[in-house]
């Protein structure tokens, strides 16, 4: 039988917006678990006087939030914070806890340059890809162009591509992916970079690619097909038509009707995300 938790705090009238990623949260147990799933997220000090209000207010962690003040006043280091908050109610393990704290303390012996690629890392995957993509521009020049480097060089490029490919920047996208395929050689940058390609209505640089590296010819065909499946499976979706509408609208030059439909279209969809976790 699995563990039973009781909440001791309250859900919120008011959600706290974390102002790195704009995520709003309405209990104690979301903030905890989005600092689990995103910890690089939580380098810094985090911890300011609107969070500290929302939890004695909105949840009523009143002995959290005095904590935290004290812990402020004290100007300690993140991870001080994050103990603080995790073990302040039962809703993770012990071991869940250490784990994060112990992801905090690695992250603080590396570089600082890994670091930003992590913090970069996280706010791509916490669905933040401008934000992220400021970051990988600065890495790329920052990174020490070293042979034992090259894969982090390559790692980073990978991540700017796929900043970019979300913008659907497809044109730029395929250049941080060729870049990433030069530095890291990894096979998914590689895919990536032919994806963009496909988008962009580009089939012979693909052909010229897998020739550039030695790859069997039916790699093409066997891509052709996979991208052939994608697409059927996009056309299934109701939505699929609006957004070729939206899509048609920006290339003839009608930019406040393409913003227009995309707000729509997105309002809708984070409605429909809300529906279906509710």
């Amino acid at each position: 039988m699995g563990k039973v938790i009781l909440c001791e705090t309250k859900t919120a009238k008011k959600p706290f917006c974390f102002s790195v990623t704009g995520q709003n949260f309405y209990s104690y147990e979301e903030f905890c678990y989005y600092i689990c799933q995103y910890p690089a997220l939580f380098q810094e000090d985090f911890v300011t006087e609107e969070l500290i209000s929302w939890l004695a207010k909105e949840v009523g962690a009143i002995s959290l939030a005095e904590k935290l003040s004290y812990l402020k006043r004290e100007q300690v280091q993140s991870r001080s914070f994050v103990l603080t908050i995790l073990e302040a109610y039962p809703y993770l393990s012990a071991k869940s806890i250490k784990e994060v704290i112990e992801r905090l303390d690695l992250l603080k012996l590396k570089e600082d340059w890994v670091q930003k690629k992590y913090y970069a890392d996280a706010l791509y995957r916490a669905g933040c890809p401008k934000q992220a993509k400021k970051i990988y521009d600065h890495l790329v020049d920052e990174i020490p162009d070293t042979e034992e480097n090259k894969k982090w060089i390559g790692a980073v490029w990978h991540g700017r591509g796929s900043c970019l490919a979300k913008d659907m920047q497809y044109q730029e996208a395929s250049i941080s992916f060729q870049k990433a395929v030069e530095f890291g050689g990894y096979e998914q940058s590689r895919k990536n970079y032919w994806m963009t390609l496909y988008f962009l209505g580009n089939q012979e640089a693909i052909k010229e690619d897998i020739a550039n590296a030695n790859l069997p010819i039916e790699k093409f065909s066997e891509f052709l097909e996979e991208m052939e499946r994608k697409e059927e499976r996009i056309k299934d979706y109701k939505d699929y038509q609006k957004l070729e509408r939206a899509f048609q609208l920006k290339a003839q030059g009608y930019t406040k009707e393409y913003h227009k439909k995309m707000r729509e279209l997105t309002t809708k969809w984070k409605q429909d995300y809300r529906d279906e976790m509710k």
